[in-house]
């Protein structure tokens, strides 16, 4: 992959952005890109998202409790029984060596609901993939991103939908645009606010029952 680290310090305020947007529309999967593009040009959108949580009774837990996922959230996971919540989002995680402290910090919010909400966001992504069962390729990413656009709104990610699907082989690509959008559309759009959940409390939940109550579907299989 590129290297495509932003010098944040050096960069002017209008531009900053600006290159940011473009990085994650390329390079969807770096999750430092898509954080700057959400903060500054999609900042707007986090009243909303703080809006809808305060009419949600788990939402305005979420908030009043300051929950988040951790280390400590990760190690107990791995004591879950397997085919739990937990053991499917510890499985996850080992498997690609990710820890949930890897991800970028938030930089440029500072209204500090709204910063606690991008923060959020970051921390609850790798369960999304695991309870939708998107993979962490191109193809997985771009679908989460359709999926996380239909629940939150936020612009970087319908512009990563819209604009990476380019970067894919011909037969991934129709297959991306014609059968796994319409499907993470319609099911993100039966489901309730995944935002506002406290995923440690669901660990030992099965992960099948979550789906169901969620209304989440089976994600469209590809022989290309």
């Amino acid at each position: 992959m590129p290297n495509l680290e932003l010098p944040t310090r050096m960069l002017p305020r209008v531009l900053l952005p600006t290159l940011a947007a473009l990085g994650a529309i390329l390079h969807p999967e770096r999750a430092d890109l898509v954080g700057i593009t959400s903060e500054t040009i999609g900042v707007f959108k986090f009243e909303r998202i703080l809006s809808q949580l305060l009419q949600d009774r788990n939402g305005r837990a979420m908030l009043r409790d300051r929950q988040r996922i951790s280390e400590h959230s990760l190690l107990k996971a791995r004591l879950c029984e397997r085919g739990s919540l937990g053991h499917a989002y510890a499985k996850f995680m080992d498997s690609r060596q990710f820890e949930p402290s890897a991800r970028p910090p938030v930089r440029f919010v500072q209204d500090k609901q709204s910063r606690y909400i991008a923060i959020r966001l970051r921390e609850i992504h790798d369960i999304l993939h695991v309870l939708y069962d998107c993979p962490t390729t191109l193809k997985g990413e771009l679908t989460l991103k359709a999926i996380e656009f239909v629940q939150y709104g936020l612009p970087a990610h319908w512009a990563s939908a819209y604009f990476a699907p380019s970067r894919l082989p011909l037969a991934e690509r129709n297959f991306l645009t014609n059968q796994l959008f319409p499907w993470a559309i319609r099911t993100a759009s039966k489901a309730p606010n995944l935002l506002s959940f406290d995923y440690e409390s669901l660990f030992h939940t099965p992960i099948d029952q979550l789906r169901d109550d969620w209304k989440i579907e089976r994600i469209p299989c590809s022989s290309a």
